[in-house]
């Protein structure tokens, strides 16, 4: 019985088995966590893109409408693809620095209503510091689910604010 058991702890056969055995899971979550990781920081790379893409795209018109600026989140909502795009709202505002107050020129909301829209004279104040100044700002979310679900089921709302200064030099017009 002695020379069994001496026979069966000088045996290494399958030791490297085991030893993959034990170090797989650890190597397996943290595959996956660090892919979720960066799946997280690019959706949050293209969130901000798709946002400073709308208040681009606003910017660049002299004026305005509401089925316009339709058209301009549906091309915003482009620069998140892959993606997916539903869990994307922004509401657009032009706000125009006149004497020594910003006013709201006009807001629209028909790419989903954010409620942050409403602080857009405010957040306006970086670009808009004389008379005459104007700025289209835009407030957007994105909702963003990992498609993984394992190790952690990443469910997260992004909140984003764009600034652009108009094109013309004067404040762009909204018609409906």
């Amino acid at each position: 019985m002695h020379g069994l058991t001496r026979r069966c702890w000088s045996n290494e056969a399958g030791v490297g088995a085991v030893e993959f055995a034990l170090i797989a899971p650890f190597i397996l979550i943290a595959m996956l966590g660090s892919f979720q990781v960066f799946a997280l920081a690019r959706a949050r790379m293209l969130a901000v893109a798709a946002t400073r893409n709308l208040a681009d795209l606003v910017s660049q018109q002299a004026s305005v409408t509401a089925l316009e600026v339709v058209d301009y989140c549906k091309g915003a909502k482009l620069s998140l693809l892959p993606l997916n795009t539903t869990g994307f709202a922004a509401s657009v505002a032009s706000v125009s620095y006149v004497n020594t107050a910003r006013k709201v020129d006009w807001i629209n909301t028909s790419c989903g209503a954010v409620s942050a829209i409403a602080n857009a004279a405010s957040d306006a104040a970086p670009v808009t510091t004389t008379s005459g100044d104007s700025a289209i700002v835009v407030k957007a979310s994105f909702r963003y689910a990992s498609p993984l679900t394992f190790p952690l089921a990443l469910d997260v709302t992004f909140s984003i604010s764009a600034l652009a200064r108009p094109r013309s030099g004067t404040p762009v017009t909204y018609g409906s």
